[in-house]
């Protein structure tokens, strides 16, 4: 069976209140969100006058409201409570558990959530501007300050579920509203809420025994190893990141195919490309990045805390573009290791030992450094600044050299 979202969105595994935001980055384990229980709809009608209808999903319509009281605007999404026992109902209850969970200046606000017999009202914080997807549509594409700017608060975002081991696992345009509605000809700041969390899931932690197969979300925006089968992790929410970068900046999304296997062979065999003129208005700093975020491999692929102290991000020149990381350092310490046992050994062997044993002994201790120094050459290449977040599988290899 297929998964469907609020708003339509489909698991394709299978298939080829203009108001201050009443929370702070403060990390909580879950927010008291009132869960109101009514006779009828039209009680809640005596408690918010609504207004204009801001958008329309498969099963849901989202209305912008006037608190009666307070006279604060909010939007209210009104859902047909779906049967018993539906997919639709276990993404409804995902939804309202992940938003009691979280508690961010770049997250969608539940206010509260009213429960009739037929319907269920979800109260959110109102975003007036809309869909990022139809903002795009009318410029067509955003200037590199102005992608800069909403990438850094949607990684702030994402590190900030990361951290609470949370998968969105359907960050696409359409799922990040914009605050307010931005003068296009003015340089009004892009405030971006993440939003539809029906297709999220929280994990135990970061172990192999948290890898999921399950393929869901929006296949333009789904990362390779999602695709594939192999299984995913918190990594696939960068991937989209990535995606939502590159078409942010140009317009179009790095990859495209209508079928599942298509499209991931096209990712497996080519690397992201900038081919259409705009591109020679894009930094290299910026082009970097998006390397960096679409990255076939998760384990060389930028996490979303290295992707805010990325120089791109914090505007630090100083740094060069391609950092070290924890694996270059490893490299040098192993090869200064190696060094060392060579020389130990030549300080040992006497004057009077033939040449050939030891010939053959350096040969050997040669060939265990290039060895050594492969395996961590394979893996320097990874994407990123900081050394703190380093994915799973990359902790494996370093445990495997540091016994080497």
């Amino acid at each position: 069976p297929f998964l469907q979202s609020l708003d339509g969105r489909t698991d394709v595994s299978g298939l080829d209140m203009d108001m201050v935001s009443p929370w702070n980055n403060k990390d909580t384990s879950e927010r008291d969100v009132p869960v109101i229980r009514l006779e009828k709809d039209s009680d809640l009608r005596k408690i918010y006058e609504f207004g204009r209808k801001l958008g329309q999903g498969s099963f849901g319509v989202a209305y912008e409201a006037t608190h009666n009281e307070t006279q604060t605007k909010w939007a209210i999404k009104e859902v047909c409570k779906p049967a018993a026992g539906s997919s639709k109902v276990e993404m409804l209850e995902h939804e309202i558990n992940i938003l009691k969970q979280v508690n961010h200046n770049h997250i969608i606000y539940l206010k509260e959530v009213y429960d009739t017999p037929r319907m269920m009202y979800l109260v959110t914080e109102l975003c007036s501007g809309g869909e990022l997807r139809q903002l795009l549509q009318r410029k067509r594409f955003f200037t590199e300050d102005e992608t800069r700017q909403i990438i850094r608060n949607l990684a702030d975002a994402v590190a900030y579920l990361h951290k609470k081991n949370i998968m969105h696992r359907d960050l696409k345009l359409e799922n990040i509203l914009v605050k307010n509605s931005p003068d296009v000809d003015d340089n009004d700041r892009i405030n971006i809420k993440v939003t539809d969390f029906g297709l999220s899931v929280r994990i135990a932690g970061v172990g192999l025994e948290n890898i999921l197969n399950e393929a869901c979300g929006t296949l333009s925006y789904m990362a390779p190893e999602m695709m594939s089968g192999r299984g995913y992790s918190l990594w696939c929410d960068v991937w989209s990141i990535g995606v939502v970068m590159y078409i942010l900046l140009c317009g179009e999304p790095p990859f495209v195919s209508k079928k599942k296997t298509n499209l991931l062979q096209e990712i497996m065999e080519k690397e992201v490309t900038f081919t259409q003129p705009i591109w020679a208005t894009v930094s290299d700093t910026a082009k970097h990045v998006l390397t960096c975020l679409l990255k076939a491999d998760p384990a060389y692929r930028m996490s979303a805390n290295q992707l805010l102290e990325s120089p791109w991000i914090t505007g630090d020149t100083n740094v060069p573009i391609i950092q070290s990381n924890v694996l270059d350092l490893m490299r040098t310490q192993l090869e200064e290791k190696e060094r060392s046992k060579t020389l130990d050994n030549l300080s040992l062997t006497s004057s009077n030992d033939t040449l050939a044993p030891k010939t053959a002994s350096l040969e050997t201790e040669i060939n265990h450094k290039k060895t050594a120094k492969f395996r961590c050459e394979k893996y320097s290449n990874f994407c990123g600044t900081s050394t703190s977040t380093i994915p799973l599988q990359v902790n494996h290899i370093i445990k495997a050299l540091q016994n080497i």
